[in-house]
């Protein structure tokens, strides 16, 4: 059996942080019910393993995550990966839609088509889905980093 086959892969976009203060930020960042073991593989990747399988669906499902304003691009390890070559060219981010007229900020399928004009859309913000603020939809969209950016 590999030891490590159930960890995630992570890597701070953008800012290197160090072994304890990444374990630190990743627990009070995601505010486990279990503990998690951390294991630096080079190249500013980690590897997490989960005491519990909620709390890993939780890290999963529950992004995107960002320390000190950096998105956390996270990942299920699989038996090919290498830290020395690996890459992110995709990454889950926040975005938010604007000026809406009411009348479509309730309309589910009009969000996910505005942000699939940005990326994969992968949820709607729950704020949003309730409608309980109204200045901007917001959304998470998967988005291919290896290509421009959409502005406005």
């Amino acid at each position: 059996s590999v030891p490590w086959k159930d960890a995630l892969v992570i890597k701070l976009l953008g800012k290197k942080l160090g072994y304890n203060m990444m374990k630190k930020k990743l627990e009070t960042t995601w505010k486990l019910v279990g503990g998690i073991e951390l294991m630096d593989i080079g190249n500013a990747f980690y590897m997490v393993k989960f005491d519990g399988e909620d709390d890993k669906n939780k890290v999963i499902n529950g992004g995107p995550w960002m320390i000190y304003d950096h998105y956390l691009a996270v990942s299920l390890w699989s038996p090919t990966f290498n830290a020395a070559t690996a890459t992110i060219d995709k990454t889950m981010v926040w975005i938010r839609i604007p000026s809406l007229n009411l009348v479509y900020y309730y309309d589910e399928s009009l969000l996910w088509a505005l942000a699939s004009m940005v990326g994969n859309p992968v949820k709607v913000y729950l704020h949003t889905l309730r409608v309980e603020r109204g200045r901007f939809a917001r959304m998470c969209v998967e988005i291919d980093l290896t290509k421009p950016v959409v502005g406005q």
